[in-house]
């Protein structure tokens, strides 16, 4: 009876570890936005020295998922803020805001 019990207790711990390294796998590998990473076209993180024109911002948001192999989709265009899709092999893998006056990227998917 002993014997069985150490068996499960092995097995249960096994199985905790690999689901902790699973996890911890996917909340690190897969990260498309990392928050509140900002645009390079500005200086200083949040601190754009004037408000970005909405073509370049664009194209500052298409070059930064361009760059690690994704695809961006503009949405919408409403003041200083532009909402993004980022689509990876055809699937839709975050959206995003980006704002035209701090340059700052977020996710909101």
């Amino acid at each position: 009876m002993q014997n069985l019990f150490d068996m499960n207790r092995v097995i249960v711990l096994v199985l905790l570890f690999s689901f902790s390294v699973i996890a911890a796998s996917y909340a690190e590998g897969d990260k498309v936005t990392p928050y509140g990473d900002y645009c390079r076209d500005c200086a200083i993180y949040g601190n754009c020295p004037e408000i970005i024109p909405p073509s370049e911002a664009v194209r500052a948001i298409d070059r930064y998922y361009r760059q690690r192999g994704y695809r961006v989709e503009v949405v919408n265009h409403k003041g200083r803020f532009i909402e993004a899709e980022i689509y990876k092999h055809g699937r839709q893998v975050d959206k995003v805001i980006f704002d035209r006056k701090t340059g700052r990227l977020r996710s909101i998917y």
